[in-house]
């Protein structure tokens, strides 16, 4: 408890900066501060920073830079898109079998084939 009252004592002092005129020594500026003062002062100011980025960020073009705040019609986009490579893929893929299966047929290879598809059939 002692130590708590001796900490707030401290923060509480006053302290006095003055800024001076090197040529004539005269006082440009003079400000009386405590450590208590100084704090919340430069909590205030790092609060007011953050508020002011928060909100340029939110309210401006800036938010689509950060990564997952895209807008609805983009996700949309994405998804559409990211099906047809799906079936793009499986496509491909269902045509190399085919092309596999006529280069075996071209080569001699005998194969059994199902009648319905160009997989080799089971024995």
């Amino acid at each position: 408890m002692v130590k708590g009252r001796k900490i707030m004592a401290k923060l509480r002092n006053k302290y006095r900066l003055v800024l001076l005129n090197d040529t004539h020594f005269g006082e440009v500026f003079s400000i009386s501060l405590s450590p208590m003062n100084l704090l919340m002062l430069l909590s205030t100011v790092f609060i007011t920073f953050v508020i002011i980025i928060y909100l340029l960020i939110s309210f401006t073009p800036a938010k689509r830079l950060v990564p997952g705040f895209s807008n609805t019609n983009n996700r949309e986009a994405m998804m559409e898109l990211n099906q047809r490579v799906e079936d793009l893929g499986r496509e491909l893929e269902n045509k190399q079998i085919k092309i596999d299966a006529l280069n075996d047929m071209l080569s001699d290879k005998e194969k059994k084939f199902d009648s319905t598809s160009v997989r080799p059939g089971r024995n």
